[in-house]
C-alpha cells in the first residue's frame, strides 16, 4: 500500500509538471518590444517579480533603442507584442492585424509626461510668444500628436513649424545649449530640462487622452486567448505594486530603462494605468490627427484596433 501511494503521489506529480510545461510550452511564449522609458516600468518589474511565471505565461523582454528598431522586428515577426502608442499601432494596423490589449500610461491632471519647453536664452516664456518659431520634435509621431494637442489646449491654432529631430536625447542637448529654441520632451528629460535652466511653455496635463500601449498581433491573441488574459492579469498586478512604491524598483529603473539617479529626488513619478483599453474618443482623437497629416488615408473601427474580446 505505501509502494502504490507513493506511485500515485509521483503520477501526481509528474501530471502537475507535465500541465506546467503544456501552458507554458512555444505557443504561449510573448515576446514583447520595449523601449528604455518609464511607462515599461511594470514590465519589467512583472518578470522580475514572477508574476508572468505565476500566471503560467513565459513572457520575454525584447529591448530595443528607437521605435524604428522595435516597429521592423515586429513587422519581421520576431517579437509579438510591443510597448508602444496609438500612432505607430494604426500605421502598423495598415498593413497587419495588430490589436491594442491595454493603456500603459494616460494623461493625469496632476503629473506631467510631455511638455513644450523653450531653450534658457531664447527669450520666449509664453507659449503665445512662438510667432512662427520651429518646435523640435519626432515626426508623424507620439510626439508631435501630444505637440499638437497641447497647443489646441492653449488656444494656438494657427500652422505650426514642426523640426524634425527624432532623437530625445539630441533633441534635450540642443535645447539645453540653445542650438533649438522651442522643443517637445518626455519626462524624465522635462525635469532635468527645467532644472538646467529650460522653461516650460505647457504640458499635456490638460489633455485627457491616451499617450502609451501595449498592443499584441491580433493572431497570437486568437490562438493563445488564456495566455493573452495571463498576461494581463500579471501585468495588472505588476501596476499596482508599481504605483504603490516606484523606487522599490529604482535598481531596475537605473539599470533597465536608464533613469538619472540624480532625479530621484526631485522627480514626481506618474501613476501608471491599470488595464483598460483606450476610449473611442482616444481612438477617433488621433486617427483624424493622422488623416489630416496624412499618415492615415482611412479609419479603422474601433473593434478592428481593440482587443475587446480579453474585455468580455
Amino acid at each position: 500500500m505505501f509502494i502504490v501511494a507513493l506511485a500515485l503521489v509521483a503520477a501526481i506529480v509528474a501530471a502537475g509538471a507535465l500541465l506546467m510545461l503544456s501552458s507554458k510550452d512555444e505557443g504561449t511564449v510573448l515576446r514583447i518590444g520595449v523601449l528604455p522609458v518609464i511607462d515599461t516600468l511594470p514590465l519589467y518589474v512583472a518578470e522580475e517579480e514572477g508574476l508572468f511565471d505565476q500566471e503560467g505565461i513565459d513572457v520575454q523582454l525584447v529591448e530595443f533603442n528607437s521605435a524604428m528598431e522595435r516597429d521592423a522586428a515586429f513587422t519581421a515577426g520576431s517579437i509579438q507584442g510591443y510597448f508602444g502608442d496609438l500612432i505607430n499601432t494604426l500605421v502598423l494596423r495598415k498593413t497587419m492585424d495588430v490589436r491594442v490589449v491595454t493603456v500603459d500610461y494616460r494623461t493625469l491632471p496632476d503629473n506631467r509626461m510631455f511638455a513644450i519647453l523653450a531653450s534658457p536664452n531664447s527669450g520666449i516664456s509664453d507659449i503665445t510668444q512662438l510667432n512662427g518659431t520651429p518646435i523640435a520634435t519626432s515626426v508623424a509621431s507620439i510626439s508631435e500628436y501630444f505637440m499638437s494637442e497641447m497647443l489646441l489646449a492653449n488656444g494656438v491654432t494657427g500652422p505650426v513649424q514642426v523640426q524634425q529631430v527624432p532623437a530625445i536625447p539630441i533633441r534635450f542637448s540642443s535645447l539645453l545649449s540653445n542650438q533649438i529654441d522651442v522643443a517637445v520632451l518626455p519626462e524624465p528629460f522635462v525635469t532635468r530640462a527645467i532644472g538646467e535652466g529650460a522653461v516650460l511653455l505647457t504640458d499635456d496635463r490638460a489633455i485627457n487622452t491616451t499617450a502609451t500601449v501595449i498592443a499584441l498581433r491580433g493572431e497570437w491573441i486568437s490562438e493563445n486567448r488564456q495566455a493573452a488574459e495571463s498576461f494581463l492579469k500579471a501585468y495588472n498586478a505588476s501596476v499596482a505594486k508599481v504605483n504603490e512604491d516606484p523606487w522599490t524598483y529604482d535598481q531596475v529603473l537605473y539599470e533597465k530603462i536608464h533613469f538619472p539617479e540624480d532625479l530621484r529626488d526631485s522627480f514626481d513619478f506618474p501613476p501608471l494605468s491599470p488595464i483598460v483599453l483606450p476610449t473611442e474618443e482616444d481612438l477617433q482623437r488621433v486617427q483624424e490627427w493622422m488623416m489630416n497629416i496624412g499618415i492615415l488615408t482611412e479609419q479603422f473601427s474601433y473593434n478592428g484596433v481593440m482587443a475587446t474580446e480579453l474585455y468580455g
